[in-house]
C-alpha cells in the first residue's frame, strides 16, 4: 500500500479479498485455565488480535478514490465495505472482552496456588509431572487474563482511533451513516458521543455529529466536566 505507483485491478482485488479473509478469520481458542495441557498458541500470544488491528489500520489509510478507479466501482460502495469490515472486527473483539474478569482473577490464582503439590524444598516448579501440569494451568490463566486485557487495549488504543476518523472522513455531514456503523461495531446509543469525544473529538469536522438535543446536552456535560477538572487542579495547586 505504501509503494509508489498505481495498483492494478488485480492487485486491488487481491488486497480487498485478503483483508476480507483476515477480518473474518476465527480467533485463537481461549486458553483453558482449568486444563493441565499447555495452550497450543503459546508462542503466538496476540498474533490474531494484532492481525485484525492491522486490517483496520490498512483500511484507514487506503485511498478509496484511487481504489474505486482501479476496481471500476463507485467510491461510496467501497467506503461502506471498509466501514463494515472495521465494524465487524471491533464488535468481535468487544464481544470477547470480559470487563469483570479481574474481579475473580485473584480468587482463581489463589485456587491454583493452593492446588500446587508443594515440594519438600519449597520450590514452586519441580521436575514432577504434577508440577508441570500445575504450571500449565497457571500459564493458561495468566495468558487468558493477558488476552482479555489485549482485547480492550487494542480496541480502545488503536482500533477506535482509526475507526471513528475513518467514518468521519467517509461520511461527512451524514451523521446517520456514522452512527449506523458505530452501532454495528457493538456500541449502544449512550456510548456513541463518548466514543467520538475520546477519538475524533469535537471540532469543525465532527460538529454535525453533535446536532440535536442529545448532542447539545452531551456537549454541555462534557464542557462542565472539563471546567470541574480545571477547578480541582487549581484548588490543589493553591493548597
Amino acid at each position: 500500500m505504501r509503494r509508489h505507483g498505481t495498483m492494478t485491478r488485480e492487485e486491488a482485488c487481491d488486497m480487498l479479498w485478503s483483508l476480507y479473509l483476515i477480518s473474518g478469520a476465527p480467533m485463537y481458542e481461549a486458553p483453558d485455565y482449568d486444563s493441565v495441557q499447555p495452550w497450543p498458541y503459546e508462542n503466538e500470544r496476540d498474533n490474531d488480535i494484532a492481525a485484525k488491528s492491522r486490517v483496520i489500520s490498512a483500511l484507514s489509510i487506503m485511498d478509496t478514490k484511487q481504489m474505486s478507479r482501479n476496481l471500476g466501482i463507485h467510491e461510496q460502495r467501497l467506503k461502506h465495505l471498509h466501514a463494515a469490515y472495521a465494524a465487524a472486527i471491533i464488535k468481535r473483539l468487544k464481544s470477547l472482552h470480559l470487563p469483570d474478569f479481574g474481579k475473580k482473577e485473584t480468587a482463581l490464582k489463589d485456587a491454583i496456588i493452593r492446588s500446587h503439590p508443594a515440594n519438600p524444598d519449597g520450590n514452586v516448579i519441580g521436575s514432577d509431572v504434577k508440577d508441570y501440569e500445575w504450571t500449565h494451568k497457571w500459564n493458561n490463566l495468566v495468558t487468558f487474563s493477558s488476552r482479555n486485557s489485549m482485547y480492550h487495549s487494542y480496541v480502545s488504543k488503536i482500533m477506535e482511533k482509526r475507526f471513528i476518523p475513518m467514518l468521519v472522513k467517509y461520511f461527512p455531514d451524514q451523521a446517520g451513516e456514522v452512527v449506523k456503523y458505530i452501532r454495528k461495531a457493538g456500541y449502544g446509543d449512550g456510548e456513541v458521543l463518548d466514543l467520538i469525544d475520546r477519538t475524533a473529538g469535537y471540532n469543525s469536522k465532527t460538529a454535525y455529529l453533535y446536532q440535536g438535543k442529545s448532542g447539545e446536552e452531551h456537549r454541555k456535560k462534557f464542557h462542565q466536566k472539563i471546567r470541574n477538572s480545571c477547578l480541582d487542579v487549581s484548588r490543589n495547586a493553591n493548597k
